[in-house]
């Protein structure tokens, strides 16, 4: 009995230590998300493989929640490691699928996408790298933590998954100026993609470089460039323009119920959301996902340990940096790429990496014995 009453003591402690706000949050979008699937599956059944997915996500978050602040510390380089080893695997051994090679098939229909594991290796490494070196003040001094970055996206380029390497970039250049790194040396960092994005567009494939220009004519498509590179953007762009104000309603987009609209349950989920429940719909699941990097940034600053401010603020900008590619890419802004909507597309490994980096985040904010570091004093 008295183990009974101990228990929800020690769970309320917990919270009340933690950043609770953010339990909330991903529950709400992982409730969106599975209302968004339903609709994808024919809004008849409860797509059972979307709930397993979840409960996935849910156990692996409490395991990662029950961890402590120097567990992921002290394997933030061997997680890393691993996940080299893992992305090198997968470019020989790895299963093939649309001309691209990014999953381990572990057996039936499971499959693991080492990418996206790597995405909380890399925000661990960061944060330990930054954590435990002088404030970079020059840009000599982000060549170590760039060359962390740049091994894995190099290896993720080649499978070829452009999507999930561009997210490496804008998670490096957060965590360096979350780390203190002073504009006038961060700004170099965005002015030499630019000078070196012709030397980029002529080393990519021939299928990529097709959809960098069927983007950047996407006003002036021709039919045979609609039924063939343009398609995924074309139906993306109608049933977003065609949902109007209140959308057609749950269950009821005409591109998704037609199943015109490519990979609607994956990458392409945000114009559903668009055509069914149109631009207020639209607009209150953008501010219902932002408010998730938004909570997470404003919590992590809170901390004055250099490495539990650097996670809690990463895992912030990891579904930020992920909002802005999916609904960007589906809207039109940018170039046709695939990536995930982390906790609504269906992607079983994106949602156990969700899970896992909230309750990272929960369990190092909720350590009792904070990490500090000289630095973190530092005006």
């Amino acid at each position: 009995m008295r183990r009974d009453v101990a228990l929800p003591r020690r769970v309320w402690r917990y919270l009340r230590r933690t950043d609770w706000p953010l339990i909330p949050v991903a529950l709400a979008i992982l409730g969106f998300g599975l209302i968004m699937q339903w609709s994808v599956a024919g809004a008849r059944e409860i797509p059972s493989g979307h709930l397993i997915r979840m409960a996935a996500a849910g156990f692996v978050g409490l395991v990662a929640a029950s961890l402590p602040a120097k567990f992921w510390r002290s394997w933030a380089w061997p997680a890393y490691v691993g996940c080299l080893f893992f992305l090198i695997v997968v470019l020989v051994t790895g299963d093939s699928t649309n001309y691209a090679r990014r999953w381990i098939r572990l057996g039936g229909s499971f499959k693991l996408q080492p990418s996206e594991f790597t995405k909380i290796a890399l925000l661990l490494v960061l944060a330990k790298w930054f954590a435990d070196h002088p404030r970079p003040r020059r840009l000599t001094d982000l060549f170590k933590p760039g060359l962390i970055v740049a091994i894995p996206a190099a290896l993720i380029l080649v499978e070829p998954d452009l999507g999930t390497a561009l997210t490496t970039a804008p998670l490096f250049l957060a965590m360096a100026w979350l780390a203190g790194t002073p504009w006038k040396t961060l700004r170099w960092l965005f002015i030499l993609p630019v000078l070196l994005a012709p030397f980029a567009y002529l080393s990519i494939e021939n299928y990529q470089r097709e959809r960098i220009q069927t983007w950047w004519n996407q006003d002036q498509l021709t039919e045979e460039e609609i039924a063939d590179a343009g398609f995924h953007l074309w139906h993306a762009k109608l049933a977003i323009g065609s949902g109007g104000m209140n959308g057609f309603g749950w269950g009821q987009g005409p591109e998704n119920r037609l199943d015109r609209l490519p990979e609607r349950h994956n990458d392409f989920i945000f114009p559903v959301i668009a055509e069914e429940f149109g631009l207020i719909g639209s607009v209150g699941f953008l501010l219902l996902y932002a408010l998730l990097p938004i909570v997470a940034l404003g919590r992590a600053m809170r901390y004055r340990d250099p490495f539990t401010r650097l996670v809690i603020a990463g895992v912030g900008v990891h579904f930020a940096v992920h909002l802005c590619i999916n609904v960007g890419v589906s809207s039109g802004a940018w170039p046709t790429t695939g990536l995930p909507l982390p906790m609504i597309s269906w992607g079983g490994s994106s949602m156990v990496v969700s899970g896992a980096a909230i309750g990272m985040a929960l369990a190092i904010g909720a350590t009792p014995t904070p990490l500090f570091h000289d630095r973190a004093f530092e005006g």
